[in-house]
């Protein structure tokens, strides 16, 4: 039996929340759904609330942490994140809040969770590296750009989840205020799908074997725009690594 499986339960403004196991140890990063929808689809992949170790936020954004207050209530899991973050979340019992100075390192048996600062509109804002065994496996979404940081955290993990979040003409001609899309393609807002190509081809040439894409734009973006943008890139580089589309709101395999 594979002793570590990564499926994304949620992934788009709408929501966001991934599910890891590494032997012994599961974990959600972000919870932006509800505790009943988390449970529903943590049974169907042979789990439960009960075994979670630790919820990993990677920011306060409501599409990220709406759900954490009730399993805070009903499930007691412990929370982590940094001060700002944390803080962020009403509800929420201070004995369950661990706090973390990005970069930061949280060890829980064989397993480290490593963060590292991503670029965002947030009051703090990260990305997460998993070891296990050996082996690295990476989650960066809501990113302004690829930052030296983000670039040395990710660069030889062997799977990664990875935010393509809208087509650049899609976002131009569609129908957002202008200063909304100021702020998407801003420093400090989200990937587009070409720039998530170029960091998909630089993972693939340091050793990582399968990206999800995740995080995408339902209005400024498709599954299938993202996924030929960047498997273009992929075969223009000659490299065969697997490449998938995180589902808005179904189960998604890394």
């Amino acid at each position: 039996m594979n002793t570590v499986s990564i499926y994304t339960l949620a992934s788009g403004s709408s929501g966001n929340c991934t599910w890891a196991r590494f032997g012994s140890f599961e974990i959600l990063i972000d919870a932006g759904i509800s505790r009943r929808e988390i449970g529903r689809k943590l049974s169907l992949l042979g789990s439960d609330l009960s075994r979670i170790s630790a919820i990993f936020v990677t920011h306060e954004h409501s599409d990220h942490i709406k759900g954490i207050p009730m399993l805070a209530k009903y499930d007691k899991i412990p929370i982590y994140g940094a001060r700002l973050s944390l803080h962020a979340i009403k509800g929420v019992d201070d004995s369950l809040l661990h706090f973390m100075h990005h970069p930061d390192t949280v060890t829980l048996g064989d397993l480290t969770v490593s963060s590292f600062v991503t670029p965002h509109d947030a009051l703090a804002s990260c990305g997460y590296v998993m070891a296990y065994r050996g082996e690295r496996y990476g989650y960066a979404t809501d990113l302004g750009r690829p930052t030296d940081h983000l670039v040395d955290a990710l660069a030889g993990c062997k799977a990664v989840i990875l935010e393509a979040n809208y087509d650049s003409a899609m976002l131009k001609y569609g129908s957002y205020p202008y200063p909304l899309k100021q702020r998407i393609r801003g420093p400090l807002g989200h990937l587009d799908n070409e720039v998530a190509a170029k960091f998909a081809a630089f993972l693939g040439k340091s050793g990582t074997e399968r990206i999800l894409l995740a995080h995408l734009s339902e209005e400024n973006n498709t599954p299938e725009k993202a996924f030929c943008a960047v498997s273009e890139v992929l075969q223009k580089e000659e490299l065969s690594l697997s490449l998938a589309v995180a589902a808005r709101h179904e189960i998604s395999k890394l």
